[in-house]
């Protein structure tokens, strides 16, 4: 607070004028600070709206882009397990081809060693039927290939509805 000299009538009127005008000029000056702070805030805060709008616009396309994706990949999930299904197939077709084969060619061969040549198909037989069934699991593949099929189907009429 300013002392002000007193004079006959009061404080010396120069003096509180000065200190008025003083204030004044600071005052108006802070307020034309704050108003250039609150345009700039104000201009600031526009930009980031922009900038959030231009995220959420992306976000909804790459949300779209990871559905399409998600759907590719199950699309293409479940062709790999019909083809290794039929690939499964087509191998047991050989197997059986090939023992019949097999079982044929035995007996052109000479009695010394037919039972021998028979235990051998018979082995190779088991062998083949092992890695058909323990490694391949074709079943297991077929049956996942329809589930997942019947469930993507489910899935895509709730989504279109």
């Amino acid at each position: 607070m300013a002392l002000f000299e007193t004079k006959r009538r009061g404080y010396d009127k120069k003096q509180v004028d000065d200190y008025v005008f003083e204030t004044g000029s600071r005052n108006e000056k802070t307020i034309s600070q704050l108003r250039e702070r609150i345009a700039e805030t104000e201009s600031e805060n526009e930009r980031l709206r922009a900038k959030l709008n231009a995220c959420l616009a992306r976000e909804d396309s790459v949300s779209k882009a990871l559905i399409g994706a998600i759907d590719k990949a199950k699309e293409i999930e479940y062709a790999s397990k019909v083809r290794y299904a039929l690939e499964g197939e087509r191998l047991k077709e050989f197997e059986r081809k090939w023992v019949a084969y097999c079982n044929n060619k035995v007996n052109g061969v000479a009695p010394s060693i037919r039972d021998e040549t028979k235990a051998f198909v018979a082995a190779m037989k088991r062998s083949l039927d092992e890695v058909m069934t323990a490694s391949l699991n074709l079943g297991t593949y077929v049956n996942e290939a329809v589930i997942d099929h019947e469930n993507e189907e489910v899935r895509l009429r709730k989504q279109g509805a």
